[in-house]
């Protein structure tokens, strides 16, 4: 079963605010120039004018960039987003950004769009002032993409160092007290199979001989003495012998 947004245990090193809070401003801004500029190319084609580049770079880089949200928020919820995989989505996503704006900006600086008012008066009618507030919306929008998935980025790097930093591991002390337990345990398993060195082997084979000999001495030297005491007797004595027959004698009369 897969847990949210953990890998081995381990939840995720971005930090929630600013994260989120980073692809929300990814996400409108993204959104806002894929609708503006999904506008402006439906009129030009129906008007059957070329379709500048500019469009067709800021519209691929919102759609790339709405993808990569959907794909790198399905990783973070159901297993693991990995700092050095966003990252690198991130790097590619705001380079483009980054070349959308330019030509942007490049694009609308001879006619003068951010600095006039977006009104009937300064630009001839109505529908004028609409696309004047178009453009400054699909500026500010593509200003707020590319500044927000390049800070998106800094917060990858920041995150990938960190947890990188932190993947030395450091024992609990509760572990280093179990790890104590069973060293202590291995070297008593150890010492009840362990071979005496050589020296210490002779010396109490040696002791060990000696100790044995002086009991045999001493268990011989009893042994002798308790012979003499409980020698069985020899043959019988000539008194013994008449004395017997005599009884001999009585009983058989």
């Amino acid at each position: 079963m897969l847990k949210r947004n953990v890998r081995g245990g381990k939840p995720s090193d971005y930090p929630r605010l600013p994260f989120h809070g980073l692809r929300c401003a990814q996400l409108i801004s993204s959104a806002t120039v894929s609708i503006i500029m999904a506008y402006f190319m439906h009129f030009l084609k129906k008007e059957n004018i070329p379709m500048p580049w500019t469009f067709i770079v800021l519209l691929s880089i919102s759609l790339a960039t709405l993808v990569s949200l959907l794909v790198t928020i399905v990783l973070y919820n159901f297993t693991f987003l990995s700092p050095r995989f966003n990252s690198m989505l991130n790097g590619g996503i705001g380079l483009f950004w980054a070349v959308g704006l330019g030509m942007l900006s490049w694009s609308i600086s001879t006619s003068h769009v951010l600095n006039k008012a977006c009104t009937g008066r300064a630009w001839g009618s109505e529908a004028g002032a609409g696309v004047c507030r178009d453009y400054k919306a699909l500026w500010s929008m593509t200003l707020v993409g590319t500044a927000s998935t390049f800070i998106a980025l800094a917060l990858d790097l920041h995150t990938w160092k960190k947890s990188t930093r932190r993947g030395a591991y450091v024992m609990p002390e509760d572990d280093k007290d179990a790890q104590k337990l069973k060293d202590l345990k291995t070297a008593r398993v150890r010492s009840e199979g362990y071979e005496a060195p050589r020296e210490q082997a002779v010396t109490n084979s040696t002791g060990s001989t000696m100790a044995w000999q002086e009991q045999e001495q001493d268990i011989g030297y009893h042994n002798r003495y308790g012979a003499e005491d409980h020698q069985p007797h020899g043959p019988l004595d000539a008194e013994e012998i008449k004395d017997m027959g005599y009884h001999n004698r009585f009983f058989r009369d």
